[in-house]
């Protein structure tokens, strides 16, 4: 379970292709990000540090793998810390810009998701966030590579 509860946390605040506030999110663009191997996902930073949640979702089983992706264009380490406030999921990683993560999640009934980031750095940015999903039937694609444009 080590890299598991990242995975939907990441997903669920991965919309349609684009950076967006996690708080914003729904179930529809969970789906949709499913759909379209992943997005990129934007997480404010005040002071070294930022917190995203999502409202409670109803997953249902879901099972998600893939990839998640500091952009290259950020500096330091980056701590984030994931959990999922309705279940027991759990996961700390430090990541290092265009270093990947591998992931793989299976949800429960419902989900309720809460990432903590913490930057080496105590200033202000935007993280961004590749978070890339293996889409079944297509082994051609690397989930660990950004997709960039629209």
């Amino acid at each position: 379970m080590r890299n598991t509860i990242l995975a939907l946390t990441l997903a669920a605040i991965a919309g349609a292709g684009r950076p967006a506030p996690a708080h914003a999110q729904t179930l529809a663009d969970l789906l949709m990000g499913v759909r379209q191997g992943g997005g990129w996902v934007s997480i404010p930073i005040a002071g070294g540090h930022g917190a995203v949640s999502t409202a409670p979702l109803p997953t249902a089983g879901l099972n998600l793998s893939g990839c998640v992706q500091v952009w290259g264009g950020h500096s330091g380490r980056w701590n984030i810390l994931a959990r999922d406030a309705l279940g027991e999921g759990r996961l700390e990683i430090q990541a290092e810009p265009g270093q990947p993560v591998v992931f793989s999640y299976s949800s429960g009934l419902r989900s309720q998701l809460e990432v903590d980031v913490r930057w080496s750095e105590p200033r202000d940015t935007t993280l961004l966030l590749w978070v890339g999903l293996d889409r079944p039937g297509r082994s051609d694609e690397d989930s660990c590579t950004p997709a960039f444009g629209s």
